[in-house]
């Protein structure tokens, strides 16, 4: 039954989209996650297991919310779903959410999360966000987005991508264990140091694997020549190369001369940003065995011809300087035994709380299945939407499967799972932050920050404008910077004599005129910070006529935020990754957050500050407008009558009030999805 069902699916779904990129119609739609379905009721019929009931309207709701856009819905439009009498209002709702601004936000968290991205990891960080960002808004489809990171070269002015390799720069080797756990699903780390203890993939595998951008180069060319021209600009000007016509004699009177090597140490700071900002091959450059290397199939030292670890075979006869795109073709190809796989498994986690293989980066020959025919189904939408990432979830989000009620069991690591719903958990830091945000301002999901993409844009300005201006100008901008940077080094030679100057009359027990000469030399320290950035040459260089700097609001879903966020921060309290390790966000409780709940002011100011909220239940006329405005607010639903009995004598005073909207945010009613 499961195999025909399948194959009438499938057959279904090409034969009706092809290989267009338009979005799928709603009758396509409508028979692809019906076959979804309906493979799903088959394994559950098979083991005589019972499926779970259609959840009601305002579960729906809320659930379609927190999952799809990443928030809950405001009190609006939770009263305006509940009130519509359509037959297909779930269906709109689905399509209506996958296309909100609060889709792109949830998406740019999914993969921030996976891709470990840093947004203040030096420039290249901060343009490889605003570069997903990007992808996520014009919805690039999936195998274009990895190959476009994987084939990545140049500077990081011209070609943001290249953040994904420089976010792990010069750790080359952990960058290929990140990218086969990331992409492929295949934890081949261990094979690092050693063979792998529990797979077959050896030390020499690894290295072979790692040897397609083991010529990777973090060099900028373009600054260097830049830099070599304008030393032999100075040199010839003060006559030094006076007769020299050809490149060779050019050279050698520099060397003979010794005096290149003070321009290059002059000049050298106007370049100190672009030290390690691009990415090329260098043809020297060679990928080898470890000299620790102790088995019988290499030798320490051996140069390494590139191989793939499965699937095509690529190794014959490429190109040093085509190596990486070579590799970027294997990992994203369609006919890659894992690549397609792995994706739809790591989307099904994120609409059903569980993926069909678990872990969902460590697939393995032993790796159990639980729904084979399901994966390989999910595997032929993926391939007929040609990788388009909102068309696939978007399916998913019309399943009956979506529509059913939680499975409150635990789930087991590692084991087969029976998805008779959605497993039950708790909101991420994302959305539980997201979601305090629409209940104090409404819906911010239209709200951008455009400090991020107009600090990346002024970068890449002021590096064009660098690299188009004449020598002389560069030598004014030399002196200039040089010129600042003394004035640095003198501020903090000042700060440190005002530092010993406190602790003088500290020890003689003048504390107020320590206290005086301590602030003295922070505001030289502070003088000093400012000088530094004045003093970088892209900075110097960009001359964006005091245009002014716009300041991001505190109004902002956690997606426009900086990446990741500070260490004690809501965010970080409540789980969200640190960005060290792939997918390393989490939603386990804790004690802080217990206290953060009660006593934070973020929930403080929800029910006693000027926020939506609480604006809302100040102009409430009664008793029962206060209840229904808490209750579509915080939980999405009307209160029922016995809720209504019990707790609307309670909002008639305001600190009852107040603490009644605690009390209902704490609850795990508002915090698990259910």
């Amino acid at each position: 039954m499961n195999r025909l069902l399948t194959f009438t699916g499938i057959y279904y779904l090409v034969i009706t989209i092809g290989f267009s990129v338009e979005p799928l119609t709603q009758q396509t739609i409508r028979n692809t996650s019906n076959q979804v379905d309906l493979l799903i009721a088959a394994h559950l019929e098979e083991k005589k297991i019972e499926a779970n009931s259609i959840i009601d309207d305002a579960a729906f709701l809320r659930r379609a919310y927190i999952n799809i856009a990443g928030r809950i819905p405001t009190a609006e439009e939770a009263g305006s779903f509940i009130n519509d009498g359509s037959q297909d209002k779930r269906r709109k709702l689905v399509d209506t959410l996958i296309d909100s601004e609060g889709y792109k936000s949830r998406m740019f968290n999914f993969w921030a999360d996976l891709l470990r991205v840093q947004t203040n990891l030096d420039k290249h960080g901060l343009g490889w966000h605003v570069w997903i960002h990007k992808a996520v808004d014009q919805n690039m489809p999936y195998d274009d987005f990895v190959h476009a990171m994987l084939s990545s070269t140049g500077m990081v002015s011209d070609n943001a991508a290249v953040g994904y390799y420089l976010r792990d720069r010069e750790m080359l080797l952990d960058n290929v264990s990140n990218t086969t756990e990331v992409f492929l699903g295949t934890q081949i780390g261990c094979a690092q140091c050693h063979d792998h203890p529990f797979d077959d993939w050896t030390q020499k595998q690894y290295f072979e694997l790692a040897a397609f951008i083991g010529n990777t180069t973090y060099k900028n060319d373009a600054a260097q020549h830049l830099l070599r021209n304008l030393v032999e600009y100075s040199f010839e000007k003060n006559g030094n190369l006076k007769g020299k016509q050809d490149e060779k004699s050019r050279k050698l009177a520099m060397r003979k001369k010794g005096a290149a090597a003070k321009y290059y140490k002059d000049y050298r700071s106007l370049f100190k940003d672009f030290g390690k900002v691009a990415i090329s091959e260098d043809p020297k450059k060679t990928l080898r065995l470890p000299k620790d290397y102790q088995y019988n199939d290499g030798k320490p030292g051996d140069i390494l011809i590139p191989k793939t670890l499965f699937g095509e075979d690529i190794s014959d006869d490429v190109p040093l300087d085509q190596r990486r795109e070579a590799f970027a073709r294997w990992v994203t190809s369609s006919e890659n035994p894992l690549f397609t796989k792995v994706i739809v498994n790591r989307l099904w986690a994120e609409v059903f709380g569980r993926g069909i293989v678990d872990p969902l980066d460590d697939w393995s020959d032993t790796k159990r299945i639980s729904h084979p025919e399901l994966l390989d189904y999910l595997c032929e939408i993926m391939r007929a939407t040609q990788y388009d990432i909102k068309q696939f979830m978007r399916v998913l989000y019309h399943t009956r499967l979506f529509e059913t009620s939680t499975c409150v069991e635990e789930a087991k690591m590692g084991g087969e799972h029976d998805f008779r719903g959605p497993v039950l958990r708790r909101m991420s830091a994302e959305e539980i932050h997201d979601s305090f945000l629409t209940l104090e301002f409404g819906d911010q999901d239209q709200y951008k920050n455009e400090a991020l993409a107009y600090r990346w844009d002024s970068y890449v300005q002021s590096v064009n404008k660098l690299f188009s201006m004449t020598m002389p100008e560069l030598i004014k901008l030399n002196q200039e910077t040089d010129a600042l940077e003394e004035r640095i080094y003198a501020a903090r030679a000042e700060a440190t004599k005002l530092r010993i100057k406190a602790s003088q009359a500290r020890a003689e027990g003048n504390t107020e005129r320590a206290k005086e000469l301590e602030q003295e030399a922070r505001n030289k320290v502070n003088d000093s910070k400012k000088l530094n950035q004045q003093s970088s040459s892209m900075m110097a260089a960009s001359m964006m006529q005091n245009k002014m700097h716009t300041k991001p609001k505190r109004n902002m879903r956690a997606s426009e935020q900086n990446s990741p966020s500070r260490p004690g921060t809501f965010l970080r309290q409540f789980g969200s990754s640190d960005r060290m390790t792939p997918d390393a966000s989490h939603n386990l409780a804790s004690t802080p957050q217990a206290l953060t709940l009660l006593n934070g002011r973020e929930v403080a100011k929800l029910t006693d500050g000027k926020g939506q909220l609480a604006a809302s239940l100040r102009k409430a006329d009664s008793a029962s407008q206060r209840l229904n405005i808490l209750f579509l607010s915080i939980y999405g639903c009307m209160p029922t009558e016995a809720e209504r009995q019990q707790l609307e004598p309670l909002t008639t005073n305001t600190n009852q009030l107040a603490t009644l909207a605690r009390a209902m945010l704490n609850s795990k009613r508002f915090l698990f999805v259910q």
